[in-house]
């Protein structure tokens, strides 16, 4: 891809002291970073459907309405502060490469179940075919950016296992706009490394279930009375002796759960204890919905 060999030249450059950065850009990435701070610190919480978060459990969405205060871990907050200040470095970095950037941080709106949906797009680039496209910036893990988004990985990946709405995100960007979606643009936050991951040209179908799912996700969260039912269920903990499964007795919370912020208003009496059955010398922690078994 020429916009990924145009960014990765730059930086090469950069490091050899090759670059000079204006002063208004300097001032354009200090402001974002401003604005980033201002968001992650002085959050005001208030329920919206937006974009960014449709594709997200449904459930998780439904207790945000009621009001529920989400459990985040400490740690959620430089999580989210290095999101944003990755993707400011990102569009500093394509600027001064002279990537083709038609648009960024773009407002738009939907329709959807009669109701407005709005979210406010990362970038729109114009590639070496004069096709504009919407792209999403990200950050990932060591393990995400190997095995998610490189790889094995990449836009069929991210389907089977899209826990923050990823693909639903990039096609409501892409529908509100009437462009199609670009892709990730994904810095390991490990190494520095970047990846450009494409998502098909051949992607109607996709938009058209998406865009289905997604008004039905709508008028869900829109239904003045929407009865909450845990929609996950806890799953027998086994292992193998001899080829043989057996179970320990133990429960576990689906993975799904075990990484939510509202944990504890469907699992109450879950426990982070050892992983019962991993022989690692050093041993995972695992949520569990039932612990009759604390060691085999």
């Amino acid at each position: 891809m020429l916009n990924l060999l145009k960014i990765q030249d730059y930086m090469q450059k950069a490091t050899r002291g090759e670059v000079t950065v204006s002063p208004s850009a300097i001032m354009d990435f200090a402001k974002e970073c401003e604005e980033s701070v201002e968001k992650q610190l002085n959050k005001k919480r208030k329920f919206s459907i937006r974009m960014s978060g449709l594709g997200r459990p449904l459930c998780q969405q439904l207790l945000d309405r009621q009001g529920i205060q989400e459990d985040m871990d400490y740690n959620a907050l430089f999580r989210f502060l290095f999101g944003d200040l990755v993707e400011s470095v990102m569009v500093l970095i394509m600027e001064q490469a002279e990537v083709d950037i038609v648009a960024k941080q773009k407002p738009v709106k939907l329709t959807l179940a009669g109701h407005e949906v709005t979210g406010t797009l990362d970038l729109i680039l114009r590639d070496e075919m004069g096709i504009e496209k919407v792209w999403d910036v990200k950050s990932a893990s060591e393990w995400a950016f190997k095995f998610k988004y490189t790889g094995y990985g990449g836009y069929d990946k991210i389907k089977e296992d899209d826990p923050f709405g990823y693909v639903m995100q990039g096609h409501l960007y892409g529908e509100a706009t009437g462009l199609p979606f670009g892709g990730w643009i994904v810095v390991n936050k490990s190494s520095g490394e970047l990846a450009m991951v494409e998502a098909p040209d051949w992607q109607a179908e996709d938009r058209k279930e998406y865009l289905k799912d997604a008004e039905r996700r709508v008028k869900r969260l829109l239904d003045p009375d929407p009865k909450f039912v845990k929609p996950f269920k806890s799953e027998f903990e086994t292992y193998k002796v001899k080829g043989e499964v057996i179970r320990t007795g133990n429960k576990i919370l689906p993975k799904i759960c075990s990484m939510c912020g509202y944990r504890s208003h469907c699992w109450s009496k879950s426990q982070l204890h050892d992983k019962v059955t991993s022989k690692a010398k050093a041993t995972p922690k695992i949520w569990y919905d039932v612990l009759k078994k604390k060691a085999l």
